[in-house]
């Protein structure tokens, strides 16, 4: 298994726990807005879970550019590189 694909299990997992959505399929395309379980308020716990799943923070500009779930992953591998 690839880093990407770890990290993108780890992450689907986050968003399957926040959601509470045991079928929630993870997909590069999706973004905030386009689902409907994916809000402004529950943006923000996935981004509080996130960063504890993975021990980074995201300044409050990352996260208002952290819009899609490719957006997402990558800012995690970016910022997962040296762990």
């Amino acid at each position: 298994m690839t880093k990407v694909n770890y990290l993108s299990e780890r992450l689907h997992q986050v968003f399957i726990t926040t959601l509470e959505n045991p079928n929630f399929q993870l997909e590069p395309t999706l973004k905030m807005g386009n689902t409907p379980e994916w809000d402004s308020f529950v943006h923000i716990n996935l981004i509080i879970a996130i960063e504890s799943e993975f021990g980074i923070e995201f300044d409050s500009a990352e996260i208002g550019n952290l819009l899609s779930i490719s957006q997402i992953l990558n800012a995690i591998t970016i910022k997962t590189m040296n762990k």
